[in-house]
């Protein structure tokens, strides 16, 4: 499979958009750029701590069937690597079974069922010829109403490899959440996600990765709240990439906008 970085590009550019990301086809949206900073990534094959700036944009939005989410991270290599960048996007559509139906279904901790597909695309501009990840996905979505929760959902879906090689199917189990709270007049978020991918024929062990973020609107402070929040981030990733005894565990300096 051919790939072209100009097209996360112009994803990226059209969801940012004001009149794409306000129409009326949407009944809401949000989209914020995080910045990164760590030390201590790791990469196959080089025994060196990397240090690393990670540029994202994250949009997601709902309408009458569901809701989208798509992020796209650009990481700039500091040291411990030859200078590159790197960009990883995905992509998720979800089908809400309440929204299909017309019919409030949510019972107790049900909130929703949702149809779930989704694609992963991965590259390195600086390496010729282009090759990266392909991953495509698709599943299932439970969403859950847990006191206190902004959002909690878990995915189960079926991850298939395209590329570098085709290794057949395995399941991807992941959480994700938003936890809002607030310490004296400050406002804090505890949110993020974790993936756990199972083991693929010859090649793929099983993996974990945990991206939790520790957020604090400081927006407030100079009078745009829920604009400017910095924290941090924890990266865990167990058997990173899929190799056995390969782990990443890294903190992670954090800013966002939020639009």
């Amino acid at each position: 499979m051919n790939s072209n970085p100009f097209i996360p590009c112009l994803l990226t550019g059209l969801l940012l958009s004001p009149c794409f990301a306000y129409a009326d086809f949407f009944d809401w949206s949000n989209t914020e750029v995080q910045y990164l900073h760590g030390s201590n990534y790791r990469m196959p094959k080089n025994a060196n701590a990397i240090d690393k700036s990670i540029i994202t944009i994250s949009h997601a939005d709902g309408w009458a069937l569901g809701r989208n989410f798509f992020f796209m991270d650009t990481l700039f290599s500091e040291q411990g690597e030859p200078s590159q960048v790197n960009v990883y996007g995905e992509l998720y559509s979800y089908f809400s079974l309440n929204k299909i139906t017309g019919n409030n279904l949510s019972y107790g901790l049900f909130k929703d069922l949702n149809a779930a597909v989704g694609v992963n695309l991965g590259e390195n501009l600086d390496i010729n010829p282009k090759s990266g990840t392909r991953v495509l996905l698709y599943g299932a979505t439970l969403d859950l109403n847990l006191p206190g929760f902004k959002m909690f959902n878990i995915d189960f879906l079926c991850h298939n490899i395209i590329e570098p090689v085709s290794t057949g199917n395995s399941l991807q189990i992941t959480p994700v959440w938003k936890l809002p709270f607030t310490i004296g007049n400050t406002h804090w978020s505890f949110e993020g996600f974790a993936d756990y991918i199972g083991s693929k024929t010859g090649r793929y062990t099983e993996n974990f990765l945990a991206q939790p973020q520790l957020r604090l609107d400081v927006g407030e402070f100079l009078g745009i709240p829920r604009h400017l929040q910095v924290g941090l981030e924890y990266q865990y990733w167990h058997n990173k990439y899929g190799i056995k005894g390969f782990t990443e565990s890294l903190p992670q300096a954090l800013v966002v906008w939020n639009f």
